[in-house]
């Protein structure tokens, strides 16, 4: 036993290293192919050769997803550029595919994994932070909320909105794992306070948002349990609010930050500058949609039409930082539905599930929406903890019925001798 502990510590050790040199070079290219869509392609390959060859392919939730991915081949981007079509129908692909392979897994499995990814996404920013190494992605510049020296921390990751999605995940997974004592709560204490820290240090208001309504559904779980539940809520909400004060309430940066309020403008002035100027990106995404034809409005104007219709409303050829309008002008209203029938699906799924078992799932899910609304919905690093915690909910509740299942009959049997 120990020596099978030993050899999955040293396993999680080398896939860590591996993962924290690809993230760190994927910005790079190898020829003409960068990194980050090399890597992701091989693992796209991967998961098709897994999946074709198991004899039951369990599709739960994800159905929706592989239809949403099918359907980039399905509208004006075929025509305009096939090619991006392709890569678009690809890149979606690889979303329902994670979730379907992690399917396969045990609740034990799943558990070590979220574990695993959480504690990576934390640990693996402590070399930028010490100056060890160097971020080679694109830094968020702090010059207009008026600290020209300063930007926000990114660590191995390629954005800052990557890595502050990744972070609000990790930060949810860790804190369940905290009050279910699934591991040594020192440790994950200490990666408590580290994600804490680092995600408030990447300024991004996205993954901020992510957390506070993602602890939302652990929160009521946990206020109703026995008293000593309620007792380490009220300690780890006191070190939490010491912390905020301490990094959050001193920091005049930071709340200009969260509040909006730049040098030379306040956000909230009106709607077309809110969220960084998001107000006015949405609305000539909505103007770009409403003045589709009918086809169009159905199926959708594909990535490369509504990128240069953008470019004459704004003067550039942005996306709507908003999977939900993105969706809705890539794939038509067909696709924005398939799209809600998949989150529809997932909190269905929770429903069948005993309360302890979706709490995770429930927090990480408020998360994903707040993250496709203000970001988009392929962030892939916020999306895997989902899908893993996912298809860990479910097996958590399956077992605890077989479970029940094995000794309703033990005791029959008992009864009958």
């Amino acid at each position: 036993m120990k020596k099978s502990n030993l050899f999955t510590k040293i396993k999680f050790v080398v896939l860590g290293l591996f993962l924290f040199f690809l993230f760190h070079f994927e910005s790079l290219s190898i020829g003409s192919v960068k990194i980050s869509h090399l890597w992701k392609g091989i693992l796209l390959l991967f998961l098709i050769f897994k999946i074709l060859s198991k004899k039951r392919k369990q599709l739960f939730v994800y159905k929706p997803l592989i239809l949403l991915a099918v359907l980039q081949l399905v509208n004006v981007e075929l025509f305009i550029n096939p090619f991006n079509a392709v890569f678009l129908f690809l890149t979606t692909l690889l979303l329902p595919l994670l979730g379907i392979y992690v399917l396969q897994f045990s609740s034990l499995q799943l558990q070590k994994v979220l574990l695993f990814f959480s504690s990576f996404f934390i640990l693996s920013f402590i070399p930028y932070e010490l100056g060890i190494i160097e971020s080679y992605g694109k830094l968020y510049n702090l010059a207009s909320y008026g600290d020209a020296k300063q930007s926000g921390i990114i660590g191995p990751f390629q954005s800052p909105h990557a890595a502050s999605t990744a972070l609000a995940g990790s930060f949810l997974v860790i804190l369940y794992f905290w009050f279910t004592k699934y591991v040594n709560r020192i440790y994950l204490s200490i990666l408590l306070i580290l994600s804490f820290y680092l995600l408030i240090f990447t300024y991004v208001r996205t993954g901020m948002l992510m957390v506070t309504l993602g602890i939302i559904p652990m929160l009521l779980y946990f206020v109703k349990k026995g008293v000593s539940t309620r007792i380490r809520l009220i300690f780890i909400g006191g070190i939490f609010s010491v912390l905020i004060s301490g990094w959050i309430l001193s920091n005049e940066v930071l709340i200009d930050r969260i509040t909006g309020n730049r040098i030379n403008k306040v956000e909230t002035d009106s709607f077309e500058e809110l969220g960084s100027g998001r107000g006015q990106i949405y609305s000539y995404a909505v103007d770009i949609f409403l003045e589709a034809n009918i086809f169009e409005k159905v199926i959708g104007v594909g990535q490369t039409e509504q990128v240069k219709r953008m470019d004459k409303k704004l003067g550039s050829g942005l996306i709507p930082h908003n999977g939900f309008l993105l969706i809705l002008l890539n794939t038509g209203a067909i696709g924005l539905f398939v799209f809600l029938v998949f989150i529809r699906k997932v909190i269905n799924s929770c429903g069948t599930l005993a309360p302890s078992d979706k709490i995770l799932t429930q927090g990480l899910l408020f998360a994903y929406v707040i993250m496709t609304f203000f970001q988009n919905y392929d962030l892939i690093y916020a999306y895997l903890l989902l899908v893993l915690s996912v298809a860990h909910s479910n097996k958590l509740t399956n077992q605890k019925k077989l479970n029940q299942i094995y000794f309703s009959k033990y005791y029959h049997l008992s009864d009958d001798e």
